[in-house]
């Protein structure tokens, strides 16, 4: 059985025979988790939401970045009064008091998931501007619907030193718990 990170993997690898320079798993870059975002030689982002059930796509499809319109439109998410934001959630809510009218998100937004789950009878309704890529067992990638592109900005230096840092930090806290275990600060 494939897992979420054999289609990582995968995925990396495609999207290093697309010339994509960045690829970072599992980053809250936007204002939610990302489990994979590239970043092609055009300087367009690309999320990859990998999903390894059919429960685990339907559950993904309620999340605000595709309900409240946040991927699609650029709508800022919709919170109810009294429920706290995550750090990157809080991120993007000083941005729209501070005056921005879209919320930041990739250009391009993508599915990966094991064939089997892609192509099984009565197939599912994804949203019209996801690509959707497959995974079969031999690690080969098939591109079923190519994504649309969600706005033109490319990313800025800035945001691609900012995606660095993320990384770093990741680096080094899995090197420090690989040798000490986890911190109890």
């Amino acid at each position: 059985m494939m897992t979420a990170t054999d289609i990582a993997w995968y995925m990396r690898l495609h999207a290093q025979d697309l010339r994509h320079g960045w690829i970072t798993p599992n980053v809250n870059y936007y204002a939610w988790e990302s489990d994979l975002l590239t970043v092609s030689p055009e300087g367009h982002v690309c999320e990859v939401e990998i999903k390894v059930s059919r429960s685990d796509l339907r559950n993904d499809l309620l999340k605000p970045k595709h309900s409240q319109g946040m991927l699609l439109n650029g709508s800022f998410q919709e919170k109810e009064n009294g429920v706290q934001h995550t750090l990157s959630e809080a991120r993007e809510e000083r941005r729209r008091l501070a005056g921005a009218t879209e919320c930041r998100r990739p250009n391009y937004f993508c599915f990966a998931m094991p064939c089997a789950i892609y192509r099984r009878p009565r197939p599912m309704a994804l949203p019209p501007y996801a690509g959707i890529y497959t995974v079969d067992d031999e690690g080969r990638v098939f591109e079923e619907r190519k994504p649309i592109q969600l706005h033109q900005e490319r990313i800025t230096n800035e945001d691609l030193l900012n995606l660095s840092r993320l990384i770093h930090h990741r680096y080094w806290e899995e090197l420090r718990r690989a040798e000490r275990g986890p911190c109890l600060v």
